[in-house]
C-alpha cells in the first residue's frame, strides 16, 4: 500500500532522530466510536474536547444530529466583548490586539464551534486583513465583520455576498467605500478592485467550470475565461455610491451641486454601508449572459440598491459560483484534493437544498461533513487525501484537547508574542493580501506537485516556520513564568496555561498515555511506527530529567504529547 503522500511530506526531525523513516508512517484505520467522533470534531471545530466528544457519543454519533443542535445555538460574538470592555471603562479604545483576543475568544471558547469554525474558513475566503491600517484603526470594525461571517454561516449564500459587500470594512479593504462613478471632465472612472475581487475570488473564479469544478477549455486546449475586462469595468460602475451617510431626510451632499457624498462627521465601522445615489453610475450596464440568468444586462436609471441586487444575483445564480465556493470550503474542512464527485455533490446541495433552495450554507456544510470522503475511514490511507493542518488550528486544537485556562480578566484571550503570524505564518484576518495566506490551487514543490495535487497550506510551510511554529507549540506546552519588574507572574505563551494533569495521571503506563494523545490529537490515526517512538521517548525518561517546579509524570506527558503535536500523523489531518 502506498504511504499517504501529505504524510511523507511533513516528517520533522525529531521523529526522524528516533529511527523512523518515511516508508514506515501508516495511519491507522481501526477506529472506534470515540476515535471517529473525534475525528469528526476536528474537522467541524476548532479541536475536540474530552467533553464534546462524549456528547457526540450521547448522540450515537450522529453527525446530522449534531449539526442540527449546532444550528440552532444562537451565535456567539466578539465585537460585543471589545465594546463591553471600552464601555466599563477598562480600555480607552479598541485597538488590533485587543480585536484579536474578542476574536480569539470566540474562535476558542464559544460553544458554537461549528458556527465558528466556518466562519473561519469564510474569512479565509471572503479576505480582509487587520495587517492594513483602514483595518487595524477601525475601532471594533474587524471583528464586526468577522461576527458578520458567524452569523451568516448558516443562511444564505447570497445574503452572505451581500452583507460581505456592504460591511464597510469591505468597503474600505476593496476600496468601494466612496467609490464614485464615472466624471468625464476629471477623466476618472469607478475604482475596480472589488468588481474584480467579487468574481476572481468571491463567486465564480478565473475560469469557466464544470458542476464537478474541472476546468472547460477551447478548441486549442487552454481553459475558457470566466469573465473579462470589459465584465471588471461593468461591474465596477455598479458598485458606486456607496457611503457611511444615513441617507436621512437632512442629508446634505457637499462639492459642486450639492451632488458629492454627504460629509461623514464620524465614521460608521459595522453598520452596513448605505447607498448616495448621487454618485451611484445610473447608466445601463452588461453582466454574465449565461443560460437562466435573470438580468443579463442592467437598464439605466435603477436605484443604486437596485443594481447591487442584481449584480449579486448574476454572480450568486452563475453556474461556477457553486463548484468554486463549495470546493474552497472542502479544502478548508476536510481536504485539499477533493474529487471531482465531492465536489459535484456538494456543488448539486448548493444548487438545491432539497426544498428548492439555492445556496443554503446548512445545506454545503452538511454535505461537505457528512460526505463519505469525509467519514468513511478508508479514505485514510488515499494518497491524494487530508490537509495540513493550518498553524493556527494546531493551536487551538491542542488548547481545545488539554484543558486550557487563561489568566487575567480584560480581554484575557492573548498569546502575546508566542502566537502570531511571525511564529505560525498565519493569523486569523491577518493575511497579506486579498489572497488570503494561501492560495486554493497551490502545488507544493516535489512529490505533491510532481502528482498534480494542490497542498494549499504548505505554501507558508518554510524554512523559518517549520522551526518557529514547532517552537510555538513547545512553549504552549511548556509555560513558564518569570517574574517581572512589576513582581508578576507572566506565562510565556501569552495568558494561556494548559492543563496535563489526566495526562500525568496515565505517565506510569506510556501505551495508555499515548492511545489519550491519540484519540484526542489525532482521532485514533497515529501510525504504530510514530507511537513506537513516542512511548521509547516517555519510557526514557529519568528523574534527572525532570526541569524544577515539575514532576517524573507531568514531564512525561508534555513529552508525549509535544512529540505526537510535532508528528506527521497530527500535522496532516486525515
Amino acid at each position: 500500500m502506498r504511504v499517504p503522500l501529505l504524510i511523507r511530506l511533513f516528517l520533522p526531525a525529531t521523529l526522524l532522530a528516533g529511527g523512523l523513516t518515511a516508508q514506515t508512517v501508516q495511519p491507522d484505520t481501526n477506529l472506534s466510536p470515540d476515535e471517529l467522533a473525534s475525528r469528526f470534531l476536528a474537522q467541524a471545530t476548532f479541536g475536540p474536547t474530552t467533553e464534546a466528544i462524549a456528547e457526540l457519543r450521547g448522540l450515537g454519533n450522529d453527525y446530522n444530529g449534531w449539526i442540527d443542535r449546532e444550528v440552532a445555538k444562537p451565535a456567539t460574538l466578539a465585537a460585543p466583548l471589545a465594546v463591553a470592555a471600552k464601555t466599563s471603562g477598562q480600555i480607552t479604545s479598541i485597538t488590533n490586539a485587543y480585536n484579536r483576543r474578542a476574536r480569539n475568544q470566540v474562535m476558542i471558547s464559544a460553544s458554537d464551534q461549528l458556527r465558528q469554525r466556518v466562519a473561519y474558513a469564510l474569512s479565509q475566503i471572503f479576505v480582509i486583513s487587520d495587517n492594513i491600517s483602514a483595518i487595524s484603526n477601525a475601532e471594533e470594525g474587524s471583528s464586526s465583520y468577522y461576527d458578520m461571517l458567524v452569523n451568516d454561516s448558516f443562511g444564505t449564500f447570497r445574503q452572505l455576498l451581500m452583507d460581505v459587500t456592504r460591511h464597510p470594512m469591505m468597503g474600505r479593504f476593496l476600496s468601494h467605500y466612496h467609490n464614485r462613478k464615472s466624471d468625464p471632465a476629471a477623466g476618472t472612472r469607478p475604482d475596480e478592485n472589488y468588481a474584480r475581487e467579487v468574481m476572481q475570488l468571491f463567486t465564480i473564479g478565473l475560469y469557466r467550470l464544470n458542476p464537478n469544478g474541472t476546468y472547460q477549455f477551447d478548441v486549442t486546449g487552454r481553459p475558457l475565461e470566466a469573465y473579462t475586462n470589459d465584465q471588471i469595468t461593468e461591474f465596477a460602475r455598479v458598485f458606486t455610491g456607496f457611503t457611511d451617510e444615513d441617507n436621512n431626510p437632512g442629508a446634505v451632499g457637499t462639492g459642486s451641486g450639492r451632488t458629492d457624498f454627504p460629509r461623514v462627521t464620524a465614521q460608521n465601522y459595522t453598520d452596513p454601508m448605505k447607498m448616495w445615489d448621487p454618485r451611484h453610475d445610473t447608466g445601463a450596464k452588461n453582466l454574465h449572459n449565461y443560460a437562466g440568468a435573470r438580468k443579463a444586462s442592467l437598464p439605466a436609471n435603477q436605484s443604486g440598491l437596485q443594481d447591487i441586487n442584481d449584480a449579486l444575483d448574476n454572480l450568486v445564480e452563475h453556474p461556477n459560483t457553486d463548484p468554486f465556493i463549495c470546493r474552497q470550503l472542502i479544502q478548508r474542512l476536510v481536504t485539499s484534493n477533493p474529487s471531482d464527485g465531492y465536489v459535484a455533490r456538494v456543488a448539486g446541495a448548493f444548487a438545491n437544498n432539497g426544498s428548492g433552495q439555492r445556496g443554503s450554507m446548512v445545506a454545503v456544510i452538511k454535505a461537505i461533513l457528512l460526505d463519505p470522503e469525509a467519514r468513511n475511514p478508508a479514505f485514510i490511507v488515499d494518497p491524494e487525501h487530508g490537509k495540513l493542518r493550518e498553524p493556527f488550528v494546531r493551536t487551538t486544537h491542542l488548547l481545545r484537547a488539554f484543558r486550557y485556562s487563561v489568566s487575567g480578566s480584560l480581554l484575557p484571550y492573548d498569546f502575546a508574542s508566542a502566537v502570531t503570524e511571525t511564529t505560525l505564518g498565519q493569523y486569523p484576518m491577518s493575511a497579506p493580501s486579498v489572497f488570503n495566506f494561501y492560495l486554493p490551487d497551490f502545488e507544493p514543490p516535489g512529490p505533491l506537485g510532481a502528482a498534480g495535487l494542490v497542498g494549499p497550506e504548505f505554501q507558508i510551510l518554510n524554512s523559518v516556520f517549520a522551526i518557529t511554529t514547532p517552537n510555538a507549540l513547545y512553549n504552549l506546552l511548556n509555560t513558564k513564568f518569570i517574574i517581572s519588574v512589576v513582581n508578576q507572574e507572566v506565562p510565556s505563551a501569552g495568558s494561556f496555561t494548559l492543563d496535563l494533569s489526566p495526562q500525568a495521571a496515565l505517565a506510569d503506563n506510556a501505551g495508555a498515555l499515548v492511545d489519550n494523545i491519540d484519540l484526542l490529537l489525532t482521532h485514533g490515526t497515529l501510525s504504530s511506527a510514530t507511537r513506537a517512538v513516542v512511548i521509547t521517548a516517555v519510557n526514557g525518561v529519568t528523574t534527572a530529567m525532570v526541569p524544577t517546579g515539575s514532576t517524573l509524570a507531568l514531564t512525561k506527558a508534555r513529552l508525549a504529547v509535544y512529540l505526537v503535536a510535532v508528528s506527521p500523523d497530527f500535522a496532516i489531518l486525515k
